[in-house]
């Protein structure tokens, strides 16, 4: 696939409203958005852990993580995009093609996609409607690879993974889920719209939610209550945006975390199932679910993988 083999980029750009034309540019020429965020609050390490086959950077002069990338990275480095015109001018598509020229002067392999057209964004999810919550702690991200590795990547869903764990994994996730199996997995990017066949990784400091058509919206304030990310919050924003079409796998972690959202989202009919005890290197959480009577299957990982694939078939079967 086209997709899997695509380079990925990653953004360092001061601009929010830059930054978010240049996800939508960039995702809709075939490239992979690895990582893209504003240089302010950043620490070195961060973009150390980031594995990208190019950095495009527009920043101010005086910048020290962009002296770092200029000076020290491992893979080409793009310094600015040009000035972006208004998506309905007819030099937005120029602009785009002298994007694209300057990314393949650099990349070896540029996708071979057909230019946007003014104000074509990529295609929403939210038309095609299947978005399922994967909450985890600890045992999660082996449970989560197991089952991500078990159900096709052609399926028609996507995923955000919520992951009780320290900041300093949170970019190294999409490495660890992603191997041996063709899903594409990426850090949360402001703008960004979910496709099927990806996993979007909800951020550790800043709370996720979902705009009118569906895209990721970052907020600069942390998760409200004793868990990062929020299960409880990301429940809440998921079923807000996506319901009826979604659902919630709670797989092996410590804690209660979102026991009262999967009750929320049992209630409008929504699925949420669990990772069995005996498969989960701690069973507290999905336990939590269990007991409060709102988990409507529960299986190994694998189990649950085959258990998805069916229903989405089933799912999808009337609309054939």
């Amino acid at each position: 696939m086209i997709e899997a083999q695509a380079p990925a980029i990653a953004l360092l750009v001061s601009d929010e409203g830059g930054r978010r034309v240049l996800v939508r540019t960039l995702t809709g020429l075939g490239y992979r958005l690895v990582f893209a965020a504003a240089p302010d609050r950043l620490q070195l390490s961060e973009l150390r852990a980031v594995a990208a086959d190019l950095w495009l950077l527009d920043v101010p002069d005086e910048c020290a993580l962009s002296d770092w990338l200029l000076d020290c990275s491992p893979v080409p480095v793009l310094l600015g995009s040009g000035e972006i015109p208004p998506a309905q001018h007819e030099d937005h598509v120029r602009w785009q093609r002298r994007l694209r020229s300057k990314l393949g002067e650099l990349l070896d392999e540029p996708p071979q996609v057909p230019l946007l057209q003014p104000a074509l964004a990529t295609p929403v999810l939210r038309q095609q409607r299947s978005v399922w919550l994967l909450g985890a702690s600890l045992g999660g991200p082996a449970a989560v690879k197991q089952f991500l590795d078990t159900l096709p990547a052609e399926a028609p869903v996507a995923f955000v993974y919520a992951q009780h764990i320290d900041a300093g994994f949170e970019h190294q996730l999409p490495q660890i889920l992603g191997r041996q199996n063709a899903w594409r997995i990426r850090n949360c990017i402001e703008g960004s719209q979910l496709q099927h066949g990806e996993v979007l990784v909800a951020p550790i400091n800043r709370m996720l939610g979902f705009g009118p058509e569906g895209q990721a919206q970052l907020q600069d304030g942390p998760w409200p209550g004793a868990y990062q990310p929020s299960l409880e919050a990301l429940l809440d924003q998921l079923a807000g945006a996506f319901a009826p079409h979604c659902g919630a796998i709670i797989f092996s972690g410590m804690g209660e975390d979102g026991v009262a959202a999967c009750g929320r989202l049992r209630q409008q009919g929504m699925e949420v199932w669990t990772q069995s005890s005996a498969t989960a290197a701690c069973a507290t959480m999905p336990q939590a679910v269990r007991s409060a009577g709102f988990s409507s299957r529960e299986g190994s990982p694998t189990e649950l993988a085959l258990a998805l694939h069916q229903w989405l078939e089933q799912e999808r079967a009337p609309d054939a």
